[in-house]
């Protein structure tokens, strides 16, 4: 067999700050962004670190939390909104709202990133999209029971009815959307990480998400 097909093409790789290309890259740098990486050379190495501190440096949180709160009552009335007009429970819409949610907390913050704000986004898309499924379920259940004492479902009803929908197994779609949601709304704020090794496979996303 020709020497040519015994031979392995190095990798090339291109500093995304500077454009330098390198085809032994033993010492460059990876910068970790949301769905993806970008190789650093060791000349902009602290360039990038630079560059990952001052996005996370002294985000706007009361800025974050206020766009983001707003962002959960646009959602989860918008989500239920479309429930009521079509007399069907698109629990695909609760993706959206978490989506919405992440993105208004990294915009209200002043376009920054970091740990106590994926807490913050998370913790509104949960209250987001609870909200929603509390006025969906209590809609469809004025729908079923329109003369029952209350029009309002207290949280003892409101638990027990999506146990059943569980206990059935009507509620694990459900229950799946509102966790991608969630964790769209976590991922949406998480900072850059600069790290040694190109990401790859599993060991990739093992690495991106410590």
């Amino acid at each position: 067999m020709s020497p040519e097909f015994l031979s392995v093409t190095p990798q090339r790789v291109r500093c995304y700050i500077c454009g330098a290309f390198s085809e032994t890259p033993d010492q460059w740098k990876y910068r970790l962004r949301l769905g993806g990486h970008s190789p650093v050379c060791p000349s902009c190495a602290g360039k990038a670190a630079m560059e990952i501190e001052e996005m996370t440096n002294h985000p706007n949180l009361l800025g974050a939390v206020l766009l983001g709160a707003l962002a959960t009552l646009a959602g989860s009335v918008a989500w239920y909104v479309a429930a009521v007009v079509t007399n069907r429970q698109y629990m695909i819409l609760a993706i959206g709202v978490g989506w919405l949610v992440g993105k208004a907390v990294v915009l209200g913050s002043g376009n920054k990133r970091g740990a106590e704000l994926q807490v913050a986004a998370a913790a509104l898309a949960f209250i987001g999209i609870l909200g929603g499924r509390y006025l969906l379920v209590n809609h469809f259940v004025s729908v079923v029971a329109p003369n029952r004492a209350s029009a309002w479902l207290t949280l003892q009803q409101f638990i027990a009815i999506n146990g059943r929908l569980l206990q059935n197994g009507n509620g694990f779609f459900d229950l799946l959307c509102s966790v991608i949601a969630v964790c769209y709304a976590l991922a949406l704020p998480r900072a850059d990480r600069l790290v040694s090794e190109a990401p790859s496979g599993v060991r990739g996303w093992r690495r991106w998400v410590r």
